[in-house]
Protein backbone atom coordinates (compact mmCIF):
# COMPACT_ATOMS: atom_id res chain seq x y z
CA UNK A 1 0.00 0.00 0.00
CA UNK A 2 2.82 2.51 0.74
CA UNK A 3 4.34 2.43 -2.50
CA UNK A 4 1.35 3.24 -4.09
CA UNK A 5 0.74 5.50 -2.58
CA UNK A 6 4.63 7.17 -2.95
CA UNK A 7 3.99 6.17 -6.08
CA UNK A 8 0.74 8.60 -6.92
CA UNK A 9 2.78 11.33 -5.44
CA UNK A 10 5.41 10.76 -7.40
CA UNK A 11 2.87 10.57 -10.66
CA UNK A 12 1.07 14.01 -9.45
CA UNK A 13 4.91 15.60 -8.95
CA UNK A 14 5.83 14.39 -12.71
CA UNK A 15 2.82 14.99 -14.44
CA UNK A 16 2.69 18.93 -13.07
CA UNK A 17 6.05 19.23 -14.16
CA UNK A 18 5.27 17.54 -17.58
CA UNK A 19 2.40 20.14 -17.92
CA UNK A 20 4.16 23.42 -17.06
CA UNK A 21 7.59 22.26 -18.60
CA UNK A 22 5.57 21.21 -22.05
CA UNK A 23 2.29 22.80 -22.48
CA UNK A 24 3.03 25.96 -23.59
CA UNK A 25 4.19 25.25 -27.21
CA UNK A 26 6.86 25.44 -29.79
CA UNK A 27 7.91 28.24 -31.81
CA UNK A 28 6.61 31.32 -30.09
CA UNK A 29 5.26 30.81 -26.82
CA UNK A 30 1.92 29.03 -28.10
CA UNK A 31 0.19 26.74 -25.68
CA UNK A 32 -0.60 23.02 -27.11
CA UNK A 33 -3.62 21.99 -27.67
CA UNK A 34 -4.73 18.28 -27.02
CA UNK A 35 -3.55 15.78 -29.62
CA UNK A 36 -6.19 15.21 -32.08
CA UNK A 37 -8.27 11.67 -31.85
CA UNK A 38 -8.94 10.25 -35.11
CA UNK A 39 -12.35 8.94 -35.41
CA UNK A 40 -13.23 5.82 -33.65
CA UNK A 41 -13.97 3.94 -37.13
CA UNK A 42 -10.00 3.92 -37.43
CA UNK A 43 -7.20 2.74 -34.99
CA UNK A 44 -3.96 2.71 -35.14
CA UNK A 45 -3.52 -0.87 -37.09
CA UNK A 46 -5.47 -0.07 -39.82
CA UNK A 47 -3.69 3.36 -40.17
CA UNK A 48 -0.44 3.01 -39.95
CA UNK A 49 0.34 0.24 -42.78
CA UNK A 50 -1.91 2.80 -44.88
CA UNK A 51 0.01 5.67 -44.08
CA UNK A 52 3.26 3.58 -44.67
CA UNK A 53 2.53 2.79 -48.04
CA UNK A 54 1.56 6.21 -49.31
CA UNK A 55 4.78 7.53 -47.98
CA UNK A 56 6.82 4.90 -50.05
CA UNK A 57 5.54 6.64 -53.32
CA UNK A 58 7.51 8.80 -54.95
CA UNK A 59 6.19 12.11 -56.16
CA UNK A 60 7.41 13.83 -59.07
CA UNK A 61 6.26 17.23 -59.44
CA UNK A 62 5.49 18.54 -63.09
CA UNK A 63 7.37 21.21 -65.11
CA UNK A 64 4.15 23.80 -63.83
CA UNK A 65 4.57 22.74 -60.43
CA UNK A 66 8.88 23.45 -60.01
CA UNK A 67 7.88 26.68 -61.25
CA UNK A 68 8.85 29.35 -58.43
CA UNK A 69 5.20 30.79 -57.36
CA UNK A 70 4.48 35.05 -57.39
CA UNK A 71 3.17 36.10 -54.77
CA UNK A 72 0.13 38.17 -55.03
CA UNK A 73 0.09 42.05 -54.20
CA UNK A 74 -0.50 43.19 -51.01
CA UNK A 75 -1.55 46.75 -49.54
CA UNK A 76 0.40 48.01 -46.21
CA UNK A 77 -2.20 47.43 -44.29
CA UNK A 78 -2.63 43.31 -45.05
CA UNK A 79 1.50 43.30 -44.92
CA UNK A 80 1.00 44.67 -41.48
CA UNK A 81 -1.24 42.06 -40.40
CA UNK A 82 0.72 39.65 -42.02
CA UNK A 83 4.27 39.64 -41.03
CA UNK A 84 4.14 42.59 -38.06
CA UNK A 85 0.96 42.56 -36.04
CA UNK A 86 1.83 38.96 -34.21
CA UNK A 87 4.66 41.31 -32.54
CA UNK A 88 3.74 44.81 -32.26
CA UNK A 89 -0.27 44.33 -32.28
CA UNK A 90 -3.31 44.50 -34.25
CA UNK A 91 -2.99 48.63 -33.65
CA UNK A 92 0.67 48.90 -33.56
CA UNK A 93 0.52 50.04 -29.61
CA UNK A 94 3.46 47.22 -28.99
CA UNK A 95 0.59 45.24 -26.67
CA UNK A 96 0.15 41.90 -28.68
CA UNK A 97 -0.55 38.46 -27.10
CA UNK A 98 3.06 37.61 -27.74
CA UNK A 99 4.75 40.45 -26.64
CA UNK A 100 4.62 39.35 -22.62
CA UNK A 101 6.97 36.93 -23.93
CA UNK A 102 9.68 39.11 -26.19
CA UNK A 103 12.75 41.18 -24.75
CA UNK A 104 13.37 43.65 -25.59
CA UNK A 105 9.56 44.91 -26.12
CA UNK A 106 8.12 45.01 -29.43
CA UNK A 107 7.98 48.73 -30.61
CA UNK A 108 5.04 51.07 -29.75
CA UNK A 109 4.53 52.92 -33.11
CA UNK A 110 2.07 54.93 -31.88
CA UNK A 111 4.24 56.64 -28.88
CA UNK A 112 6.30 57.80 -31.28
CA UNK A 113 9.49 56.62 -29.30
CA UNK A 114 11.64 55.58 -31.98
CA UNK A 115 14.88 54.28 -31.09
CA UNK A 116 17.04 54.74 -34.72
CA UNK A 117 17.00 57.94 -36.19
CA UNK A 118 18.87 60.07 -38.39
CA UNK A 119 17.01 63.54 -38.03
CA UNK A 120 17.53 66.64 -35.69
CA UNK A 121 14.28 66.73 -34.32
CA UNK A 122 14.44 62.36 -33.45
CA UNK A 123 11.56 61.63 -35.73
CA UNK A 124 12.62 58.46 -37.88
CA UNK A 125 12.37 59.81 -41.59
CA UNK A 126 10.90 57.13 -44.09
CA UNK A 127 14.47 55.88 -44.65
CA UNK A 128 14.93 55.30 -41.15
CA UNK A 129 12.41 52.93 -40.94
CA UNK A 130 13.06 51.43 -44.35
CA UNK A 131 16.15 50.49 -42.56
CA UNK A 132 15.22 48.65 -40.14
CA UNK A 133 12.83 46.76 -42.61
CA UNK A 134 16.07 45.59 -43.94
CA UNK A 135 18.62 44.79 -41.27
CA UNK A 136 16.17 44.19 -38.35
CA UNK A 137 17.59 44.95 -35.13
CA UNK A 138 20.34 42.66 -33.80
CA UNK A 139 19.90 42.34 -30.35
CA UNK A 140 16.75 42.11 -30.43
CA UNK A 141 13.73 40.09 -31.88
CA UNK A 142 12.92 41.83 -34.56
CA UNK A 143 14.53 40.30 -37.64
CA UNK A 144 15.09 41.23 -40.89
CA UNK A 145 12.52 41.19 -43.73
CA UNK A 146 14.87 40.03 -46.81
CA UNK A 147 12.00 38.70 -49.08
CA UNK A 148 9.95 42.19 -48.87
CA UNK A 149 10.35 43.83 -51.88
CA UNK A 150 11.07 47.74 -52.15
CA UNK A 151 7.39 48.58 -52.72
CA UNK A 152 6.49 46.31 -49.79
CA UNK A 153 8.36 48.01 -47.68
CA UNK A 154 7.01 51.45 -48.71
CA UNK A 155 4.07 50.19 -48.06
CA UNK A 156 4.68 49.08 -44.43
CA UNK A 157 6.69 52.10 -43.66
CA UNK A 158 3.24 54.13 -45.00
CA UNK A 159 1.62 52.27 -42.14
CA UNK A 160 3.83 53.67 -39.02
CA UNK A 161 3.51 56.82 -40.40
CA UNK A 162 0.13 56.52 -39.98
CA UNK A 163 0.26 54.71 -36.61
CA UNK A 164 2.65 57.52 -35.84
CA UNK A 165 -0.03 60.16 -36.10
CA UNK A 166 -2.81 58.18 -34.78
CA UNK A 167 -1.16 58.14 -32.24
CA UNK A 168 -0.05 61.81 -31.75
CA UNK A 169 -3.57 62.50 -32.13
CA UNK A 170 -4.83 60.28 -29.29
CA UNK A 171 -2.19 62.13 -27.17
CA UNK A 172 -3.71 65.37 -27.80
CA UNK A 173 -7.21 64.32 -27.58
CA UNK A 174 -6.08 62.49 -24.15
CA UNK A 175 -4.59 65.55 -22.95
CA UNK A 176 -7.40 67.67 -23.86
CA UNK A 177 -9.59 64.98 -21.80
CA UNK A 178 -7.21 65.65 -18.44
CA UNK A 179 -7.25 69.42 -18.81
CA UNK A 180 -10.88 70.13 -19.28
CA UNK A 181 -12.24 66.96 -17.24
CA UNK A 182 -14.56 66.11 -20.19
CA UNK A 183 -14.83 62.89 -22.35
CA UNK A 184 -15.56 64.47 -25.15
CA UNK A 185 -14.09 67.63 -25.21
CA UNK A 186 -14.60 70.71 -28.14
CA UNK A 187 -11.37 70.18 -30.81
CA UNK A 188 -9.74 72.89 -32.59
CA UNK A 189 -9.10 71.09 -35.35
CA UNK A 190 -6.48 73.20 -36.74
CA UNK A 191 -4.55 73.32 -33.70
CA UNK A 192 -4.57 69.54 -33.52
CA UNK A 193 -3.25 69.06 -37.03
CA UNK A 194 -0.42 71.47 -35.97
CA UNK A 195 0.27 69.06 -32.96
CA UNK A 196 -0.11 65.91 -35.20
CA UNK A 197 2.67 67.42 -38.02
CA UNK A 198 4.96 68.51 -35.30
CA UNK A 199 5.02 65.51 -33.47
CA UNK A 200 5.38 63.05 -37.09
CA UNK A 201 7.06 64.92 -39.37
CA UNK A 202 11.04 64.02 -39.84
CA UNK A 203 13.46 67.22 -39.66
CA UNK A 204 16.12 67.33 -41.53
CA UNK A 205 18.75 64.79 -41.94
CA UNK A 206 21.57 64.98 -39.93
CA UNK A 207 24.79 65.78 -41.13
CA UNK A 208 27.53 62.92 -40.97
CA UNK A 209 30.90 63.53 -41.53
CA UNK A 210 32.71 61.60 -43.96
CA UNK A 211 34.77 59.02 -41.98
CA UNK A 212 38.08 58.02 -42.67
CA UNK A 213 40.49 54.81 -42.48
CA UNK A 214 41.06 53.90 -38.77
CA UNK A 215 44.53 54.33 -37.22
CA UNK A 216 46.52 53.70 -33.75
CA UNK A 217 46.20 57.34 -33.18
CA UNK A 218 42.32 58.11 -33.83
CA UNK A 219 42.04 54.98 -31.82
CA UNK A 220 43.96 56.06 -29.12
CA UNK A 221 42.25 58.77 -28.98
CA UNK A 222 38.62 57.48 -29.00
CA UNK A 223 39.86 55.46 -26.13
CA UNK A 224 40.50 58.19 -23.86
CA UNK A 225 37.34 59.95 -24.97
CA UNK A 226 35.65 56.71 -23.58
CA UNK A 227 36.89 57.29 -20.85
CA UNK A 228 36.34 60.75 -20.36
CA UNK A 229 32.85 60.64 -21.16
CA UNK A 230 31.92 58.07 -18.67
CA UNK A 231 31.01 55.38 -21.36
CA UNK A 232 32.98 52.71 -18.87
CA UNK A 233 30.55 52.95 -16.44
CA UNK A 234 27.63 51.11 -18.66
CA UNK A 235 29.59 49.79 -21.13
CA UNK A 236 32.21 48.48 -18.80
CA UNK A 237 36.27 49.39 -19.10
CA UNK A 238 36.53 46.74 -21.82
CA UNK A 239 33.52 47.28 -23.58
CA UNK A 240 31.34 44.07 -22.25
CA UNK A 241 28.51 45.68 -21.29
CA UNK A 242 29.78 45.04 -17.85
CA UNK A 243 29.24 48.55 -16.35
CA UNK A 244 26.15 50.08 -14.40
CA UNK A 245 23.90 47.36 -14.52
CA UNK A 246 20.37 48.78 -12.69
CA UNK A 247 18.90 50.38 -15.86
CA UNK A 248 15.41 50.97 -17.04
CA UNK A 249 14.04 52.04 -20.35
CA UNK A 250 11.66 55.12 -20.76
CA UNK A 251 8.77 52.56 -20.53
CA UNK A 252 10.06 51.56 -17.19
CA UNK A 253 12.02 47.90 -18.30
CA UNK A 254 14.96 46.59 -17.14
CA UNK A 255 17.81 46.65 -20.12
CA UNK A 256 21.21 46.70 -20.31
CA UNK A 257 24.12 48.32 -22.04
CA UNK A 258 25.33 46.65 -25.28
CA UNK A 259 28.79 43.97 -25.39
CA UNK A 260 30.43 46.29 -27.91
CA UNK A 261 33.04 43.58 -28.04
CA UNK A 262 30.44 41.01 -29.89
CA UNK A 263 29.87 43.18 -32.46
CA UNK A 264 25.88 43.67 -32.20
CA UNK A 265 24.68 47.18 -32.79
CA UNK A 266 21.28 47.87 -33.22
CA UNK A 267 21.29 50.69 -35.56
CA UNK A 268 23.47 49.33 -37.75
CA UNK A 269 27.79 48.49 -37.85
CA UNK A 270 28.93 51.09 -40.54
CA UNK A 271 30.82 53.75 -39.29
CA UNK A 272 27.77 56.22 -40.24
CA UNK A 273 25.23 54.44 -38.24
CA UNK A 274 27.55 54.20 -35.17
CA UNK A 275 28.02 57.88 -35.02
CA UNK A 276 24.54 59.21 -35.52
CA UNK A 277 23.79 56.23 -32.18
CA UNK A 278 26.96 58.44 -30.62
CA UNK A 279 26.22 62.12 -31.57
CA UNK A 280 22.34 61.73 -30.80
CA UNK A 281 21.60 58.67 -28.60
CA UNK A 282 18.64 56.16 -28.57
CA UNK A 283 15.95 57.88 -28.10
CA UNK A 284 13.78 55.95 -24.92
CA UNK A 285 17.21 54.35 -23.78
CA UNK A 286 19.74 55.31 -21.24
CA UNK A 287 22.11 56.12 -24.74
CA UNK A 288 22.13 59.20 -24.12
CA UNK A 289 23.35 61.64 -26.81
CA UNK A 290 26.40 63.36 -27.15
CA UNK A 291 26.11 66.66 -28.58
CA UNK A 292 28.73 68.43 -26.25
CA UNK A 293 31.37 66.31 -28.11
CA UNK A 294 32.69 67.68 -31.78
CA UNK A 295 32.44 66.18 -34.67
CA UNK A 296 36.56 64.90 -34.81
CA UNK A 297 35.80 63.84 -31.02
CA UNK A 298 32.77 61.56 -32.01
CA UNK A 299 34.57 60.14 -35.11
CA UNK A 300 37.43 59.06 -32.66
CA UNK A 301 35.61 57.38 -30.54
CA UNK A 302 33.23 55.20 -33.87
CA UNK A 303 36.98 54.05 -34.47
CA UNK A 304 37.58 53.12 -31.12
CA UNK A 305 34.12 51.39 -30.64
CA UNK A 306 34.46 49.61 -33.75
CA UNK A 307 38.06 48.27 -32.78
CA UNK A 308 36.45 46.33 -29.90
CA UNK A 309 35.01 43.90 -32.62
CA UNK A 310 36.36 42.79 -36.16
CA UNK A 311 34.20 42.72 -39.35
CA UNK A 312 33.61 39.06 -39.50
CA UNK A 313 32.85 39.56 -36.09
CA UNK A 314 29.90 42.30 -36.90
CA UNK A 315 28.78 40.46 -39.97
CA UNK A 316 27.88 36.84 -37.98
CA UNK A 317 25.71 38.88 -35.35
CA UNK A 318 23.10 39.78 -38.39
CA UNK A 319 20.45 37.34 -39.95
CA UNK A 320 20.61 36.13 -43.21
CA UNK A 321 17.98 34.11 -45.43
CA UNK A 322 20.18 31.10 -46.96
CA UNK A 323 19.23 28.50 -49.45
CA UNK A 324 19.77 24.86 -48.14
CA UNK A 325 20.01 22.46 -50.78
CA UNK A 326 18.60 18.78 -49.65
CA UNK A 327 21.01 16.70 -51.78
CA UNK A 328 19.73 13.35 -53.63
CA UNK A 329 21.16 10.23 -52.47
CA UNK A 330 20.45 6.63 -52.86
CA UNK A 331 19.68 5.64 -49.17
CA UNK A 332 19.33 7.21 -45.83
CA UNK A 333 20.15 5.74 -42.74
CA UNK A 334 19.91 8.93 -40.12
CA UNK A 335 22.51 6.91 -38.11
CA UNK A 336 24.86 6.74 -41.26
CA UNK A 337 27.74 9.66 -41.19
CA UNK A 338 28.58 8.96 -44.60
CA UNK A 339 26.07 10.36 -46.37
CA UNK A 340 26.47 13.72 -45.07
CA UNK A 341 29.84 14.19 -46.42
CA UNK A 342 28.34 15.08 -49.62
CA UNK A 343 25.41 17.05 -48.24
CA UNK A 344 26.46 21.07 -48.37
CA UNK A 345 25.60 21.79 -44.52
CA UNK A 346 24.79 25.87 -44.19
CA UNK A 347 25.27 28.14 -41.13
CA UNK A 348 22.46 30.16 -40.09
CA UNK A 349 22.37 32.87 -37.40
CA UNK A 350 19.74 32.52 -33.91
CA UNK A 351 18.53 35.02 -31.89
CA UNK A 352 17.14 34.55 -28.59
CA UNK A 353 13.54 35.67 -28.21
CA UNK A 354 14.56 36.80 -24.89
CA UNK A 355 17.43 38.32 -25.33
CA UNK A 356 20.54 37.27 -22.79
CA UNK A 357 24.12 37.07 -24.05
CA UNK A 358 25.67 34.62 -25.78
CA UNK A 359 21.94 32.70 -26.63
CA UNK A 360 22.84 33.66 -30.19
CA UNK A 361 24.64 31.11 -31.29
CA UNK A 362 25.25 29.62 -34.44
CA UNK A 363 23.28 26.33 -36.04
CA UNK A 364 24.83 24.11 -39.00
CA UNK A 365 21.85 22.80 -41.00
CA UNK A 366 22.03 19.92 -43.77
CA UNK A 367 19.87 17.95 -45.28
CA UNK A 368 18.87 14.79 -47.89
CA UNK A 369 16.69 12.95 -49.18
CA UNK A 370 16.36 9.91 -51.30
CA UNK A 371 13.19 10.23 -53.03
CA UNK A 372 10.90 8.85 -50.25
CA UNK A 373 12.54 10.38 -47.06
CA UNK A 374 13.95 13.60 -46.24
CA UNK A 375 16.66 13.86 -43.52
CA UNK A 376 17.76 16.89 -41.69
CA UNK A 377 20.64 17.76 -39.48
CA UNK A 378 21.17 20.07 -37.40
CA UNK A 379 24.06 20.75 -35.08
CA UNK A 380 24.89 23.67 -33.03
CA UNK A 381 27.21 24.30 -29.87
CA UNK A 382 25.90 23.79 -26.37
CA UNK A 383 27.70 23.29 -23.18
CA UNK A 384 25.69 20.82 -21.40
CA UNK A 385 24.04 17.91 -21.58
CA UNK A 386 20.14 18.42 -20.77
CA UNK A 387 18.49 15.20 -21.04
CA UNK A 388 15.94 14.82 -17.94
CA UNK A 389 14.04 17.43 -16.08
CA UNK A 390 12.88 16.16 -12.74
CA UNK A 391 11.90 19.02 -10.86
CA UNK A 392 9.86 21.97 -12.35
CA UNK A 393 13.20 24.37 -12.39
CA UNK A 394 14.78 22.25 -14.77
CA UNK A 395 13.99 21.95 -18.76
CA UNK A 396 15.86 19.93 -21.40
CA UNK A 397 17.60 20.56 -24.57
CA UNK A 398 14.93 20.87 -27.77
CA UNK A 399 15.07 21.63 -31.62
CA UNK A 400 12.18 22.33 -33.72
CA UNK A 401 11.84 22.41 -37.25
CA UNK A 402 8.76 24.60 -39.19
CA UNK A 403 7.75 23.91 -42.57
CA UNK A 404 5.71 25.65 -44.75
CA UNK A 405 4.77 25.64 -48.80
CA UNK A 406 3.26 28.77 -50.38
CA UNK A 407 4.00 32.20 -52.22
CA UNK A 408 3.07 34.33 -49.11
CA UNK A 409 4.72 33.03 -46.00
CA UNK A 410 2.69 33.29 -42.74
CA UNK A 411 3.87 34.91 -39.66
CA UNK A 412 7.37 33.69 -38.04
CA UNK A 413 5.59 32.49 -35.28
CA UNK A 414 3.63 29.69 -35.40
CA UNK A 415 1.53 30.80 -38.80
CA UNK A 416 -1.58 32.13 -39.25
CA UNK A 417 -5.20 30.52 -39.57
CA UNK A 418 -5.16 30.27 -43.37
CA UNK A 419 -1.51 28.88 -43.21
CA UNK A 420 -0.57 25.77 -41.43
CA UNK A 421 2.61 24.77 -40.51
CA UNK A 422 4.66 21.39 -40.18
CA UNK A 423 6.44 21.51 -37.04
CA UNK A 424 8.68 18.39 -36.18
CA UNK A 425 10.20 18.66 -32.77
CA UNK A 426 12.49 16.86 -31.13
CA UNK A 427 13.36 16.68 -27.30
CA UNK A 428 16.74 15.16 -25.49
CA UNK A 429 16.31 12.68 -23.37
CA UNK A 430 13.32 10.86 -24.90
CA UNK A 431 13.98 7.37 -27.52
CA UNK A 432 15.22 4.39 -26.18
CA UNK A 433 13.35 3.69 -22.98
CA UNK A 434 15.52 6.62 -21.62
CA UNK A 435 12.80 8.26 -19.96
CA UNK A 436 10.46 6.06 -19.54
CA UNK A 437 10.60 5.65 -16.07
CA UNK A 438 10.48 9.35 -15.32
CA UNK A 439 7.65 10.03 -17.11
CA UNK A 440 5.37 7.43 -16.80
CA UNK A 441 6.00 6.57 -13.09
CA UNK A 442 6.37 3.44 -11.67
CA UNK A 443 2.51 2.72 -11.23
CA UNK A 444 1.94 -0.72 -9.26
CA UNK A 445 -1.28 -1.31 -10.77
CA UNK A 446 -0.06 -0.96 -14.38
CA UNK A 447 1.96 -3.89 -14.34
CA UNK A 448 1.58 -7.76 -16.12
CA UNK A 449 1.45 -8.97 -12.08
CA UNK A 450 -1.58 -7.64 -11.50
CA UNK A 451 -3.07 -8.58 -14.90
CA UNK A 452 -2.12 -11.94 -14.06
CA UNK A 453 -4.15 -11.83 -10.37
CA UNK A 454 -6.76 -10.26 -12.55
CA UNK A 455 -7.41 -13.63 -14.41
CA UNK A 456 -5.26 -11.81 -17.58
CA UNK A 457 -7.64 -9.62 -17.69
CA UNK A 458 -7.59 -6.05 -19.66
CA UNK A 459 -7.01 -3.33 -16.99
CA UNK A 460 -7.74 0.10 -17.50
CA UNK A 461 -4.71 2.40 -18.36
CA UNK A 462 -3.58 3.78 -15.45
CA UNK A 463 -1.55 6.54 -16.86
CA UNK A 464 -4.15 9.41 -18.00
CA UNK A 465 -1.91 10.94 -20.29
CA UNK A 466 -1.15 7.92 -21.96
CA UNK A 467 -5.28 6.65 -22.01
CA UNK A 468 -6.30 10.02 -23.57
CA UNK A 469 -3.78 9.28 -26.33
CA UNK A 470 -0.89 12.04 -25.50
CA UNK A 471 1.91 11.10 -28.25
CA UNK A 472 4.67 12.60 -25.41
CA UNK A 473 4.04 9.14 -23.67
CA UNK A 474 5.55 7.22 -26.20
CA UNK A 475 8.71 6.48 -24.41
CA UNK A 476 10.55 4.74 -27.30
CA UNK A 477 10.18 7.96 -29.57
CA UNK A 478 12.37 11.34 -29.71
CA UNK A 479 10.46 13.28 -31.82
CA UNK A 480 7.30 14.22 -32.86
CA UNK A 481 4.98 16.01 -35.33
CA UNK A 482 2.69 18.95 -34.37
CA UNK A 483 0.93 21.90 -36.58
CA UNK A 484 0.53 24.96 -36.10
CA UNK A 485 -2.07 27.59 -37.46
CA UNK A 486 -1.03 30.66 -35.61
CA UNK A 487 -0.20 31.52 -32.10
CA UNK A 488 -1.86 29.20 -29.03
CA UNK A 489 -2.65 26.30 -32.09
CA UNK A 490 0.59 24.43 -31.62
CA UNK A 491 -1.27 20.68 -31.31
CA UNK A 492 -0.06 17.36 -31.45
CA UNK A 493 -1.15 14.97 -34.62
CA UNK A 494 -2.26 11.85 -33.94
CA UNK A 495 -0.44 9.15 -33.06
CA UNK A 496 -1.33 7.18 -36.63
CA UNK A 497 0.15 10.76 -37.83
CA UNK A 498 3.49 10.69 -36.19
CA UNK A 499 5.97 9.84 -38.96
CA UNK A 500 8.92 11.87 -37.59
CA UNK A 501 11.91 9.93 -36.43
CA UNK A 502 15.40 11.31 -34.78
CA UNK A 503 18.56 10.33 -33.72
CA UNK A 504 20.76 12.49 -31.20
CA UNK A 505 24.51 12.73 -30.04
CA UNK A 506 26.09 15.33 -28.12
CA UNK A 507 29.52 15.34 -28.20
CA UNK A 508 32.46 17.80 -26.46
CA UNK A 509 30.19 20.66 -26.33
CA UNK A 510 27.85 20.01 -28.92
CA UNK A 511 24.31 18.70 -30.43
CA UNK A 512 23.97 16.85 -33.62
CA UNK A 513 20.29 15.87 -34.02
CA UNK A 514 18.91 14.45 -37.32
CA UNK A 515 15.38 14.60 -37.97
CA UNK A 516 13.69 12.64 -40.93
CA UNK A 517 10.12 11.99 -42.10
CA UNK A 518 8.65 10.55 -45.57
CA UNK A 519 8.35 12.90 -48.15
CA UNK A 520 4.75 11.55 -49.16
CA UNK A 521 2.16 11.63 -46.24
CA UNK A 522 -1.48 11.43 -45.98
CA UNK A 523 -3.10 14.81 -45.49
CA UNK A 524 -3.97 14.94 -42.23
CA UNK A 525 0.41 13.89 -41.39
CA UNK A 526 1.45 17.47 -41.89
CA UNK A 527 3.08 19.00 -45.35
CA UNK A 528 3.64 16.24 -48.34
CA UNK A 529 6.99 17.12 -49.63
CA UNK A 530 8.54 16.39 -53.50
CA UNK A 531 11.43 16.56 -54.83
CA UNK A 532 12.28 19.47 -57.10
CA UNK A 533 10.41 22.46 -55.21
CA UNK A 534 10.92 25.01 -52.37
CA UNK A 535 9.72 25.35 -49.44
CA UNK A 536 10.40 27.83 -46.07
CA UNK A 537 12.12 26.31 -43.64
CA UNK A 538 12.50 28.00 -39.68
CA UNK A 539 14.49 26.55 -37.25
CA UNK A 540 14.53 26.64 -33.27
CA UNK A 541 16.90 25.59 -29.99
CA UNK A 542 16.34 25.46 -26.49
CA UNK A 543 19.08 25.58 -24.16
CA UNK A 544 17.39 23.76 -21.02
CA UNK A 545 20.48 24.44 -18.75
CA UNK A 546 19.65 28.02 -19.78
CA UNK A 547 15.82 27.37 -18.50
CA UNK A 548 14.63 27.97 -21.52
CA UNK A 549 11.56 26.62 -22.50
CA UNK A 550 8.31 27.56 -24.42
CA UNK A 551 9.11 30.98 -26.14
CA UNK A 552 12.46 31.52 -24.44
CA UNK A 553 14.51 29.76 -26.91
CA UNK A 554 16.98 30.79 -29.79
CA UNK A 555 15.45 31.23 -33.43
CA UNK A 556 16.48 31.43 -37.04
CA UNK A 557 14.12 33.82 -39.85
CA UNK A 558 12.48 32.27 -42.81
CA UNK A 559 15.22 30.41 -45.07
CA UNK A 560 14.49 28.05 -48.21
CA UNK A 561 14.96 25.06 -48.44
CA UNK A 562 14.84 22.92 -51.82
CA UNK A 563 14.45 19.31 -52.44
CA UNK A 564 17.35 18.21 -55.20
Amino acid sequence: MWRAIKSDRRMLRLLATFWIAVGCGLFVLCGCSPPAVPPAAKNPEQIEPAAATVATKEAVPSAAEQVEPVPPPMDGPALFAQHCAGCHGDKGDGNSPLATFLYPKPRDFRSGRFRLVSTTNGVPSAADLDAVLRRGMPGSSMPPWPKLTDADRAALVAVLQTLHRDGMRELYLAHLREEFGEDDPEVDEQELAAFVANKTTPGELAATPDIAEATDQAIERGRQIYVKQSCHSCHGAEGKGDGQQAMVDVEGYPTRARDLTRGIYKGGHDPASVYRRIAFGMPGTPMPSSLNLTSDQIVDLVHFIRSLSDETTRRAAELRRERIVAKRVAAISTDDDGIWESASAVTLRTTPIWWRDGADRDLTVAAVHDGKLLAIRLSWPDETENLHAPQPEQFKDLAAVQLFSGAVEPFLGMGAAKNTLDVWQWRAGMGEDRDADSQLDDYPFDTPTYRDLAGGQPLPDFIAARAAGNPMTDADRAAWSLAAKGPGSLTFLPRPSQLVTASAKWKDGRWTVTMARPLAVPPDAGLALAAGKRYSAAFALWDGAARDRAGQKAITIWQDLTLE
